[in-house]
Order: C-alpha cells, then structure tokens, then sequence
C-alpha cells in the first residue's frame, strides 16, 4: 500500500469521525431541547395551578369583602332616601302654603282693582251721559241757528242730513263691499290655481293626438275605377247602402266619405277600405260587406264602450249608455276626439273632487257622461247637454249626475259643486294646448261675432279683442255709464256671447270705465 492511498484512507476516516461527531453533538443537543421544553411545562403548568388555587382564594375574599361594602352602602341608601323624603314633604308644605299666601294676596288686589274699575266705569257713563245731552243740545242748537239764518224748516233739514248720511254711508258700503269682493276673489283665485296645479300635476296623461280619417287612397287608377264601377254603379249602391255621400278626387286617387252621422261616416270607410282590396266587385259583394262591417264597426263600438268603463273602474253602467260612449270615439269638436275627451273629463273631475275631498267616483261618472249627447242622431232635437240628459236618465242615472250634464254649458244654471266641477274640468281638457284645431274660417267667425255682440250696446266708446278671442276689454263713456252699471254691463255681454256664440273654453269680458275728479282746497 502506497503512502498515497494511506493518506487518502486517513483524510476520508477522518471526515467520517468529523461527521459522526457533528451528528452526535446535534443529537444531545435535540434531547437536551426536549428535555428543557418537559420541564418548562411542567414549571408553567405548576405555576397556572397555583395561580389559579390563589385568585381563586383572593376571589372568595374580594367578594366577602364587597358584600359587607354593599350591605353598608344599602342601609346609608335608606337612610338618606327617608331623609330625602321627609325634606321633599317640608319642601311641598312650605310650597302650598306660600301660594296660599299668593293667592289671598292677589285675591284682594283683584278686589281692589275691580272695585277702581267699577267705580271708573261708573264715572265714564255718567260724562257718556252727560257728553250725549251735550251734544243733542249742541245740534239742536246749530239747527234753530241754521234754520233762523236761512229761514229753512227744521224737519226738511232734517231729512237732508239724513239723506245725505244715508248717501255717504251707502258709498261706504258699496267701498267696503267691493274691496271684500276683490279680496275674497283673490282668495278664490289662488284656491283655484292650487287645486288646478294638483289635478294637473297629479293627471300624468300625454294628449292623444288621434284625429278623424275620411279620405281612403287608391293605389291605382285601375283600382279605383274597379271601386267605382262602370257609370258610378258601385259608388252609388255603397252610398245608399251606408247612408252617406263619397267624393272621388282623380288627380289625388282619393275618395273622401262625407255624412251627418259620424258612426255611417266610419262604416262607410270601413266598406270603401275592404272593397278595395277586392278584385272582382259586384253588387251582392258590395251588400254582403257593409253587413259585415257593420258588425265589425258594432263590435268595437261595444268594446270601446266598455273598455273606457274599466278604465274608470265605473260600475252598473247600461249597455246602451256603453255603446254610445263607444260612439263617441267616431266623433270629433273641433277636430277633438270626443271619445278621450270624455275619459279625460271624467279623470280630471274625479280628481278635483278628491282634491277637495268630495266623492270621487260621481265626479268621474258626471265627467265621462258630460258629452255622451253628442253620439245621439242627428233626427233628434236639442242640445246635446239636454237630450244627454234626458237619454241618462232613462236608465236610472242619479239626480247630481242629470244635472250635471244638463249644467255643464249653462243650459240650465249650475246649481251644485258637482256642476262646476264639470264645466271647469270641461274647459281644461278643451283648451289643453294642441287638444283643439281652429280653421281660419272658424276663426274669423268668432272674431265676427263677438264684434257684432260688441256693436249691440250701448254707450261703448271702444272695444279690443286679445288672446285670440278669449279676452276682450270694452271701453264705456264714464258721464254715461257708471261702476255699478259697468259691472252690470259686463255681466250682460258674457251671457249675450254664452247665447249666441258656441267656443271652447272661457272668454273674460272687462269693462273699463276711465274718469278723473278734481278738488281744490
């Protein structure tokens, strides 16, 4: 064996000693760790007991302790509560007795002060009495002077003063009466402006903006004469069998349905329109279609009728008075459907009555039946407030809602809140802006006719007409016409245009009555 190999034997024997001494020496060290952490915890768990036998022993003492503190705090308790007690009812003794002592004192200072006033009271009646003999000796002392200066009889100038007290006193009541006027009417307005602005604000309903269709297009020339018909022969059978009249424009390929019955009017189109999409026509065919869209048009008029009812939650409403409110939807006031018109009335009065905490659902009743005369034929006479009513009532509707109806253009007096509140909720449907549609024609009739009511009276210096005819302010001689009569005079002419002149809404009519007074002192 070389020297080499015996030097490798040594280095690699001792790396294994190294080695094996490393391991040894963690090895007790590990035990000896273990064994520290035993005993550590037997030290730790020996102390946790003893300190636990010790609070728990301080514990025990602690609360003997505070038990006896508790008993003694108690009785001091009481004791001070009695003291207290006792010192509370002096307290209240003394208190009544000095307002005992208030009282009788205040007692008789009252005394004292009543008996002043009496005797003052007694004293005022005496100069009272003594000051009216005065003055009753002083007039009749100014009269006999008077009456010796201007040699005037005594009981003449008597009713003279008199007169002109009573002239002077009238004066100052009608002064006085016309200023409560002015000031309960502006009361009144700003009542009015505040229920209007709630019923609006609470009436969230944009405007329907369905207008009547008349005409029917044509696609075609072809198609159109198909329609007609060989010399109108077509045209005219659906003229007689609908009841109306049909204007045919050639140039625009149009036919426009023209009748007094706004329900004919409808069936009419309805025939046209179903007629056109037909490719051979002839006269049974014309026949067997306006018997089918009569019952088509029948049909939806009773579904309208009772779809508006629902929307209004109204109940016990006839089937007759349905079907002319389904009627309506076919009819139009200056090209206003009347139909949504009266569910708009009818919501409108509703909620003004709620408003004003009346019962709601006549409001809504009164309101959707206000136009319902409208749908009547044309064969029957009156206004159609009236013959509205007069139908209502053949079908056990209630006295308030009749005269409703019967009231809202002041074809009879309104004579009932309900009444009002149909005509106002009336005219803020129809002047709703863009409810209504004016033709220039229309117009200009208005215009002619409150000028001619205007030329009717007398005395009147000037006119002007604003607003597009819904004010007119009316200049008067004021040597002629004074303000008692200037108030009469207004009145008159408003009931003159409510005669005369059919429009939507309210016309304020003001008279002006200009003069000046002049004094000098």
């Amino acid at each position: 064996m070389s020297f080499y190999e015996i030097f490798c034997l040594f280095i690699v024997g001792l790396g294994c000693g190294l080695c094996l001494a490393i391991l040894l020496d963690h090895f007790e060290k590990k035990v000896l760790l273990r064994k520290t952490r035993i005993e550590g915890d037997h030290i730790l768990q020996s102390a946790q007991d003893k300190a636990e036998v010790f609070f728990e022993r301080q514990k025990k003492g602690w609360v003997a302790v505070n038990e006896k503190k508790l008993n003694v705090f108690e009785k001091e308790k009481g004791i001070l509560n009695s003291n207290l007690r006792d010192i509370q009812s002096k307290i209240d003794k003394k208190a009544h007795q000095l307002k005992l002592k208030a009282k009788a004192l205040n007692f008789d200072k009252n005394q004292k002060n009543i008996q002043q006033i009496h005797q003052t009271g007694k004293n005022i009646a005496k100069q009272k009495t003594q000051l009216q003999l005065e003055l009753k000796q002083y007039i009749q002392n100014r009269i006999q002077k008077i009456t010796n200066k201007f040699f005037i009889n005594s009981t003449e100038l008597k009713e003279s003063l008199q007169k002109t007290i009573q002239e002077n006193w009238v004066d100052q009541i009608r002064k006085n009466m016309d200023k409560q006027n002015e000031q309960n009417k502006q009361n009144l307005q700003k009542n009015a402006f505040f229920y209007l602005n709630m019923v609006l604000n609470r009436f969230d309903r944009a405007y329907c903006p369905e207008r009547g269709i008349g005409a029917v297009v044509f696609k075609t020339k072809e198609q159109m004469q198909r329609v007609i018909g060989p010399n109108n022969i077509f045209l005219n059978q659906l003229e007689k069998e609908c009841g109306v009249d049909i204007l045919i424009n050639q140039e625009d390929l149009q036919a426009v349905v023209f009748g007094i019955d706004p329900v004919r009017r409808e069936l009419g189109r309805l025939s046209l329109t179903k007629l056109i999409s037909r490719h051979k026509i002839n006269t049974g065919y014309i026949r067997k279609t306006v018997k089918f869209s009569k019952k088509e048009l029948f049909a939806k008029i009773r579904r309208d009728g009772d779809q508006i009812c629902k929307k209004l939650q109204l109940k016990n409403v006839a089937l007759e008075v349905k079907n002319m409110l389904g009627a309506l939807r076919y009819r139009y006031s200056f090209a206003q459907n009347q139909y949504f018109h009266c569910e708009e009335v009818g919501w409108l009065c509703g909620l003004l009555n709620s408003e004003m905490n009346l019962p709601f659902k006549p409001a809504q009743r009164s309101g959707l039946f206000h136009d319902i005369g409208k749908a009547m034929d044309h064969s029957i006479d009156g206004n159609h407030a009236v013959i509205g009513a007069e139908f209502l009532s053949q079908y056990k509707e209630s006295e308030d809602v009749l005269h409703a109806v019967r009231a809202h253009h002041h074809d009879v007096p309104p004579s009932t809140i309900l009444a009002y509140l149909v005509i106002v909720a009336d005219s803020i449907s129809g002047s709703r802006p863009g409810a209504r549609r004016f033709t220039e024609d229309s117009y200009n009739q208005k215009m002619a006719s409150l000028e001619r009511i205007i030329d009717s009276f007398e005395n009147i210096e000037d006119a002007y007409i604003m607003s597009a005819g819904r004010e007119m302010r009316v200049i008067v001689d004021p040597q002629k016409i004074s303000d008692k009569s200037a108030l009469s005079l207004s009145q008159q002419i408003a009931r003159k245009i409510e005669k005369e002149c059919s429009y939507p809404g309210l016309i304020k009519v003001t008279v002006v009555r200009h003069s000046e007074k002049t004094a000098i002192a």
